[in-house]
């Protein structure tokens, strides 16, 4: 054969095989997890070194257009990415094993994201795995101990009230620390009552922003940190329905704290001879008991329900839910109830993308009206009610006749029973014996007679238009914002209080903000060999407008209407602010190699609440980044998995708590008697034009690992924040006609340290076990207080207990006299009555020897910041059977716990000492003492679940995809430093929102416990 012609044959024979190599052919298969063998949707599918891919439908199946020599890509949020060869198979099933490390994941930053592994900041991920079941009104409550560096403390866990949330400690002298809340880029504001309008069933995970180089790109809104909250998103598939419901049972253990008629009898016997008293005679006679623990913490149920539905084409994809929760609390009449909408819709066409997310929320909320310490003040042998027996008793003789119309059913109050003839057995007008300790009305009626109710409506929501120029380059135009219209009323009933008609009042405010915020944002990504470069520069702008609305009336003869009559009207008021925030912002983030990474970002803010010169704040900052993992001298390394060191820099700036004309003068109206002049002006405040911005600085070195071919990891930080030019009232000269004038003075210094510890300890096929420990750190100073150190603050003004303000110690420490001894019974007025009291005073310390007890005497007796705040978690699944718990503890912290001061009775008349007391001037009142500053250590076993999930193929007989039960419990253990006396260590009450007198406890809701029953379902 000529040799042209067999040249030319072996060309086309060699044309046709490379044809036939590069067929496109149709690869289906299904992706499922390994640990349990169950579908994941919306897992991504690419062809390496193309832009070919697709994401699996609702039961992890694919179909994909392939040919044989191509490298198929497969990856999902949380596992590991696994990449297999095509060899001219048809059908391909494949199983992701969970990320061996958490350096894999994608986490939202600011106004983007990132691969954990080349994030250079401090930032933490929480993602809701099984964060919905957590038996809580609130996301915020459901994040207790799951990040390290957050402090989230239930100040107050009343039935929908927010706990106290602090990133890396108090910052500021004179105002609040809150991070900024943003939820889903939305940026709404530093209230964390925005976290009470979620739904944590429709929360995909949590972001929390710790350092300035991660914040700062949100200016002067991330001073304190941010809490960024990410929803769950639709997904291209099969139409998904969800619903998840349980139902829990919150309770108080009886804690025996309140004495019982019974047992004080026993101890005055003990210590008077075997001899009652008449008050004890007379109470034991009365016969009658009333548990106000029982009666007040009565404990109550809590139902949440969320339906969901998702889904989509490879265009659009969108879910929808819809939830409710309702939360009866765990004191008398206290409730919560919360209708939660959401929708979340992304739709792209060719290079044109649109979304839009919205979120209504409509709340209504009975708050316990009293102080708990009116309750656990009363005297146990009270009745609720007069019956049959007590009503016999009562003195209608006394206070002018004021009971003698007392009938059965009516509120009993104490001093109804006072001046009995025990010998005759008959009321008396004077004389005889008297037991009550106090002239309130009894704590039931309080709470009962009072209706203090809170409506919210709230919404927020955004719409975004985004246009992809290329590839690497796109343009994203953003107009979001929130709504929330407030209303409070309270009504005073004519039994509520002691002076019945005289007291009744009516109440009734609202607040109406509007805010709206508009982001314009061009953002560039791109691969250049092994340099990797991604830049975002923008403009947003923000307003506020805000309404106040006040009005009350008194004179209530009935309770038949609890409206606002015009006749009894006793005050008005109405106001309204504005707000405008102005920001340029840009950040580069750069990579060389997967192994050296920078990340700089720039932002400025100016703010309408300083003055023209003042407007204006600047926050750069900048970090680095170093993947030693990927050196070459650790690239067969088994022993460590991932290494990455890092280290940040950052400089924000608050305006944060100050009001929004206080650079100007302001005047207010004031009557005058002057004629034809109905009404003056008096100025309120020193005008101040050179107020402005506080500043913090921020170093944070700190490193993240998993080692052990990803069976252990950890991450730790090193941080030191500064404070400085704080805006804080300084005393002048009282010439000018004020005492205080707001200025830019001070220092604060918070550092610290945060470790995370994970551990996968054990993972068989159908066994697996997690591990994983918290450790946060914090240290708070006062650098420098403008001349002021050593400022003595006050609450209350009848129990005036002292905070001291010293340079080189907290912000805020208890100040006063250390306790030598207690006052000898022999030596109080009445030491065997009022129930369970104890003297008022007590023997101090001559701290500074001169023989006398003054003033010189007082000490820091300690401060209401933990040394120590941790959490340890566990995680076990053995084949369909999970299981989970975490215990999360404090340690170090101390509050003034001026409970005992009521529990006690420290301040009754009857215990006053007797003339004859010993050395009675080394004594004073136990409440500026190191008697009532407490220990607020705890351990708590905050969260555990057990769950059953069925398997898939009984399942299909009913045409459900997955099914779980579970059964949950909330602070089941919780234990409390015997130095403290309460129902609630890290209740934080009067005075809280003042960084100079926290750590003030008074009447804070208990920490409660929480059984409950939930089921998750998916069609």
């Amino acid at each position: 054969m000529n040799v042209k012609i067999k040249l030319s044959i072996l060309i086309i024979l060699l044309c046709n095989v490379v044809v036939f190599a590069q067929k496109k052919y149709t690869l289906t298969g299904k992706v499922t997890a390994a640990s349990d063998k169950m579908p994941i949707p919306g897992a991504n599918l690419i062809i390496k070194d193309s832009k070919t891919g697709t994401i699996t439908d609702f039961d992890g199946g694919f179909s994909i257009s392939v040919s044989s020599g191509d490298k198929l890509q497969f990856s999902y949020l949380g596992y590991e990415t696994k990449t297999i060869a095509i060899t001219n198979q048809s059908t391909l099933n494949i199983a992701l094993s969970e990320a061996g490390n958490q350096l894999e994941q994608v986490v939202v930053i600011g106004y983007g994201t990132q691969k954990r592994a080349n994030v250079t900041g401090s930032i933490s991920k929480v993602t809701n795995t099984d964060l919905d079941q957590i038996p809580v009104s609130r996301v915020d409550d459901a994040l207790i101990g799951q990040v390290a560096g957050v402090n989230i403390q239930q100040t107050n866990p009343g039935a929908g009230e927010a706990p106290t949330i602090k990133v890396r400690g108090q910052g500021s002298i004179s105002f609040s620390s809150n991070p900024l809340i943003v939820v889903d880029g939305i940026v709404l504001g530093n209230d964390a009552d925005f976290l009470s309008s979620l739904d944590m069933n429709d929360v995909e995970s949590v972001e929390i922003l710790k350092d300035a180089s991660s914040s700062s790109i949100y200016g002067s809104r991330g001073a304190n940190g941010v809490v960024m909250v990410t929803t769950k998103k639709g997904k291209e598939g099969k139409t998904k329905f969800s619903y998840n419901t349980y139902t829990g049972y919150k309770f108080i253990p009886r804690t025996n704290i309140l004495s019982t008629p019974e047992k004080w009898s026993s101890f005055v016997r003990e210590n008077n001879g075997g001899e009652l008293t008449d008050q004890m005679k007379y109470i034991e006679k009365l016969g009658t008991y009333t548990n106000w623990e029982k009666e007040i913490m009565d404990g109550g149920v809590i139902t949440d329900h969320n339906l969901s539905v998702s889904g989509g084409s490879e265009s659009t994809k969108f879910r929808t839910s819809i939830g409710y929760n309702s939360d009866e609390g765990v004191l008398l009449n206290d409730n919560f109830k919360k209708i939660n909408l959401r929708l979340n819709l992304d739709s792209k066409v060719d290079k044109l993308e649109f979304g839009v997310m919205i979120n209504p929320s409509f709340t209504k909320q009975r708050r316990f009206p009293i102080n708990l310490v009116d309750a656990i003040r009363q005297n146990p042998w009270l009745p609720v009610y007069l019956d049959e027996n007590s009503i016999q008793y009562v003195n209608r003789l006394r206070e002018n006749g004021r009971w003698a119309n007392a009938k059965v059913g009516d509120y009993a109050m104490e001093r109804m029973f006072d001046n009995y003839d025990l010998e005759n057995g008959v009321p008396v007008a004077s004389g005889g014996t008297s037991i009550s300790a106090t002239s309130n009305q009894n704590a039931f009626a309080k709470v009962n007679e009072i209706n203090e109710l809170k409506y919210q409506t709230k919404f927020y929501g955004n719409t975004y238009f985004k246009v992809n120029f290329t590839d690497n380059f796109n343009f994203k135009q953003t107009l979001g914002g929130d709504y929330r219209f407030i209303k409070s009323e309270e009504y005073r009933g004519v039994q509520a209080t002691r002076n019945g008609a005289a007291d009744s009042a009516s109440f009734y405010s609202s607040t109406e903000q509007n805010h709206m915020v508009t982001e314009s944002l061009f953002s560039y990504s791109n691969d250049f060999g092994k340099h990797n470069l991604s830049a975002i520069a923008g403009f947003t702008a923000e307003f506020w407008s805000t309404t106040l609305v006040g009005i009350s009336a008194a004179g209530y003869s009935n309770d038949y209407i609890q409206t606002i009559p015009a006749a009894n009207l006793t005050g008005g008021s109405t106001s309204k602010y504005k707000e405008r925030l102005i920001s340029y912002l840009s950040r580069v983030n750069y990579s060389y190699d997967d192994r050296y990474l920078v990340s700089a970002s720039f932002r400025t803010d100016g703010s309408s609440k300083f003055g023209p010169d003042k407007k204006f704040g600047f926050f750069p900052a900048a970090s680095l980044g170093w993947r030693v993992s990927n050196e070459e001298f650790l690239a067969d390394s088994r022993f460590v998995r991932d290494l990455k060191l890092r280290v940040s820099y950052g400089v924000t700036r608050s305006n944060s708590g100050i009001g929004e004309y206080d650079y100007i003068g302001l005047v207010q109206p004031v009557g005058t008697a002057l004629d034809g002049l109905s009404n003056g002006f008096n100025t309120t405040n020193i005008s101040n034009p050179n107020l402005g911005w506080e500043q913090l600085v921020e170093f944070n070195p700190g490193i993240d690992a998993s080692l052990f071919d990803g069976a252990f990891g950890f991450s730790f930080d090193y941080y030191t924040r500064t404070s400085n030019d704080l805006l804080i009232d300084l005393p002048v000269a009282a010439v000018t006609g004020f005492e205080t004038a707001l200025v830019n003075r001070g220092e604060v210094k918070n550092e610290g340290f945060e470790l995370e510890l994970r551990s996968k300890n054990i993972r068989t096929n159908d066994f697996s076990w997690t591990s994983s420990a918290l450790f946060t750190r914090n240290k708070n100073t006062l650098v420098d207080f403008a001349g002021s150190s050593g400022l003595i603050s006050i609450i209350d003004d009848k129990r005036p207990a002292e905070w001291i303000s010293l340079e080189g110690n907290p912000i805020s420490s208890f100040y006063g006299y250390v306790v030598s001894s207690q006052i000898d019974t022999q030596y109080i007025k009445n030491s065997f009555y009022p129930i369970n009291a104890q003297a008022q005073d007590v023997y101090v310390k001559d701290l500074n020897g001169d023989g006398i007890i003054d003033t010189d005497d007082r000490t820091v007796l300690g401060t209401p910041y933990p040394d120590l705040v941790w959490s340890f978690s566990n995680n076990f699944k053995y084949k369909n059977v999970d299981f989970s718990f975490m215990f999360q503890g404090s340690y170090g912290a101390e509050v003034r716990n001026i409970n005992s001061q009521y529990i006690n009775n420290e301040f009754a008349s009857n215990q006053d000492s007797t003339s004859d007391l010993p050395n009675a001037d080394f004594t004073t009142q136990r409440i500026f003492t190191s008697d009532d500053v407490q220990d607020a250590s705890y351990v708590a076993l905050r969260n555990v679940n057990l769950g059953y999930t069925f398997s898939k193929e009984m399942l299909k007989k009913f045409g459900i995809g997955k099914m779980r039960l579970y059964v949950a419990g909330q602070n089941l253990l919780y234990f409390m430093s015997k130095d403290y006396t309460g129902y609630n260590p890290e209740g934080i009450t009067d005075g809280s929102s003042n960084p100079l007198t926290y750590g003030y406890q008074k009447g804070a809701a208990p920490i409660y416990k929480t059984v409950s029953f939930g089921l998750n379902v998916e069609f």
